[in-house]
């Protein structure tokens, strides 16, 4: 008998980060309305899905996609605060335009370095740590079959890399748009849970041919730091 269970992992819809100029801090942005209806794109395309559980990082724009992609389900919306995003650190010490440019546009050139930060913020180190114990616990349960989780850029890509056998230094080679969808089949029980396959990656149901998507997520995010 096939005992694989499923999950939907999504990342949160659109959002504008910050103002031109403005450092991102730890505020918590919600859905602009690009963002709402992309997740609501996922709810449309979810729609048949048997999701039994659905999961958010506790942040706005995920516990809006989440509840979005939900559709007409009444499902409660747990959180797992370790698949909170990697945290951003100070810029105060970076006065040189280009050095900035490539600390945003180029900030998965050497994740696999053991020092490596994130936007000088939290270590791929430590978040890939802290994302396979929070995933191992959410596989670990025996309490869904399908399950939902709406979650965030960077967390995504390293969940797909452990996924895949590879290690940070794949992550500038897994994209991860807004309101995107993955797929990835769980097999086995509790600690010896895993994926098993990964199904789908990436794929965003509001624009299946990527259409006009020629920027990374991080050139996105440098064109709203620079206001351009």
């Amino acid at each position: 008998m096939n005992n694989r269970r499923r999950v939907y992992l999504a990342r949160h819809g659109e959002v504008s980060y910050f103002e031109p100029g403005q450092e991102p801090g730890d505020h918590d942005p919600a859905l602009n309305e690009a963002g709402v209806a992309q997740a609501k794109a996922l709810g449309q395309l979810l729609v048949e899905a048997p999701i039994d559980l659905a999961v958010c990082t506790g942040l706005r724009r995920t516990q809006q996609t989440a509840r979005l992609a939900l559709g007409s389900r009444s499902l409660p919306i747990g959180v797992i605060e370790g698949l909170s995003e990697a945290k951003t650190g100070s810029f105060e010490d970076i006065d040189n335009f280009e050095d900035m440019e490539t600390l945003f546009t180029r900030a998965f050139d050497n994740a696999q370095d053991p020092d490596a930060r994130f936007l000088t913020g939290e270590s791929y180190a430590a978040l890939w740590d802290r994302v396979a114990a929070a995933w191992a616990g959410l596989v670990s349960r025996s309490d869904w079959t399908c399950a939902f989780v709406a979650c965030h850029g960077v967390v995504n890509r390293t969940i797909l890399a452990q996924a895949l056998g590879a290690g940070p230094e794949i992550f500038r080679r897994i994209e991860q748009d807004p309101g995107c969808l993955n797929v990835l089949d769980i097999n086995g029980e509790g600690s010896n849970a895993r994926v098993d396959y990964v199904r789908l990656m990436n794929f965003t149901p509001y624009n299946a041919t990527k259409a006009g998507m020629l920027e990374t997520t991080l050139e996105t995010l440098w064109r709203q730091f620079t206001g351009d």
